[in-house]
């Protein structure tokens, strides 16, 4: 099967391309801030020994798992946003976004009760018994699990903006957060200026402050725009929302229930390849969440152009928006695999947690590019408001080339086979993107406003 692209005297497009870092730049600056959240939390837990680094990775991993709940919320909202404003229907894109804030509130707290309830559970099992490991990573989950209703008001609103291409904005805000985390976490932590010395349960508490005093600077900028809310609607738009959302929340579900069983194979390798590959993903997350500014504004740029009924100039930007995406991404990678030696070294409490980590960030450095076009396309698709297909094509990927060669390769390779597993994993994942986005673009086409 050949793959076309569209074919040009020059390899961007001038004035699409353009539209395209307009908007992605300031997403790439916000999740360049996301990934220092969490390297910030590293950089001070890592002063607290080994179990506490291993404890505070396999939390996180946990969390994500609840937090996937967010994503049914937050590209629901981006995605009918971006169509609603592209089709020049702000009414309908203000009564959307405070039927999510009122239901999606009651939803997530459930579903953070829940998790509260169950995950002293669930981590048992993932660190092999009740460990010191265990006891860090439930500390710090719990207290995660306390902020989720927190997360869902402030990720709503941050799609808002998102989704009408207010992005500078929305940066603003996301630095604001990340100045006040960096401040917070050494004083939470060791205890600081006479501030209680709380431990790994101190990195969690700054991260939930911090994004909660993201809330008045959200409100600000929406009103500004005219697209916050001023009454509460019955649930009609909601409906809409959550049809684009659930897909999305499913996948990442699947995912991250996924990426539980993957942590838990190196789990079994020792706490050392715990701690290495905690360190190596967090700073692996300079690379992969600008991957994410450029699926979402691959989503927005797309949406607005389905949602004006334009769909051919929809699939060109997506385009632009892949190119764009892929060469960031491919050059970033390159730079973090030849350097992997010296960032690691900061964040390892000891030379053989180094050496993992060095390794973990070589093979995750050279599979950007065929992460970059998963993650893209992926969005791509979505905001065309095909929100099922990345679920297929992911989940499948996710679990045939991924976690299990990985529960094989561990018993040859130790650690290093997870680690290649996700390497090809990829590269497969990113190939059946294209094909699909190519050769099908048109038939996934879906208008919602």
């Amino acid at each position: 099967m050949s793959i076309q692209l569209p074919v040009s005297t020059r390899f961007f497009d001038r004035a699409l391309a353009s539209r395209v870092v307009k908007i992605s730049l300031p997403m790439v600056i916000s999740e360049l801030s996301n990934s220092i959240y969490a390297l910030t939390d590293t950089y001070f837990v890592s002063g607290l020994g080994t179990s506490a680094l291993a404890g505070v990775g396999l939390g996180s991993y946990l969390s994500w798992l609840f937090f996937v709940v967010l994503s049914m919320f937050y590209n629901g909202v981006l995605i009918y946003i971006a169509q609603a404003y592209g089709a020049g229907k702000l009414d309908e894109a203000r009564q959307g976004l405070s039927e999510t804030l009122t239901y999606g509130l009651a939803i997530v707290t459930l579903v953070a009760l829940a998790g509260y309830g169950v995950g002293g559970y669930i981590l048992a099992l993932q660190a092999g018994g009740y460990t010191e490991v265990w006891a860090q990573a439930y500390l710090y989950f719990r207290i995660r699990m306390l902020g989720l209703p927190i997360s869902l008001l402030v990720w709503s609103m941050d799609a808002a903006l998102r989704g009408i291409g207010a992005t500078k904005q929305s940066m603003y805000v996301n630095l604001y957060s990340v100045v006040i985390n960096i401040v917070l976490d050494p004083l939470l932590i060791y205890g600081y200026l006479g501030f209680p010395r709380m431990g790994v349960a101190g990195a969690a508490v700054a991260t939930i402050i911090s994004i909660a005093l993201m809330i008045p600077a959200e409100i600000y900028y929406l009103r500004k725009h005219s697209i916050f809310p001023t009454k509460i609607y019955k649930p009609e738009k909601i409906m809409k929302i959550l049809d684009l959302g659930t897909p999305v929340m499913i996948e990442r579900l699947i995912f991250s229930a996924g990426n539980n069983i993957y942590i838990s194979v190196i789990s079994r390798c020792g706490d050392a390849a715990l701690a290495a590959h905690n360190i190596g993903i967090r700073i692996e997350s300079l690379i992969y969440m600008p991957g994410f500014a450029f699926s979402m504004a691959a989503s927005t740029l797309v949406g607005q152009e389905i949602g004006a009924g334009r769909n051919e100039k929809g699939k060109k930007i997506g385009y632009e928006a892949i190119k764009i995406g892929v060469l960031f991404m491919s050059i970033t990678g390159i730079i973090v695999a030849l350097t992997a030696k010296y960032i690691t070294k900061p964040f390892s409490p000891t030379p053989q947690v180094n050496e993992l980590a060095t390794l973990y960030l070589i093979l995750a450095g050279l599979s950007e590019p065929g992460l970059a076009l998963a993650m893209i396309i992926g969005g791509a698709i979505r905001g065309a408001g095909n929100t099922r297909i990345p679920l297929f094509i992911n989940a499948g990927c996710l679990y045939f080339t991924r976690i299990i060669p990985s529960m094989i390769l561990v018993n040859y390779l130790g650690v290093l086979g997870p680690w290649l597993s996700m390497f090809i994993d990829v590269y497969i994942r990113g190939i059946i993107f294209l094909i699909v986005y190519t050769k099908y673009f048109d038939k996934l086409v879906r208008k919602i406003v």
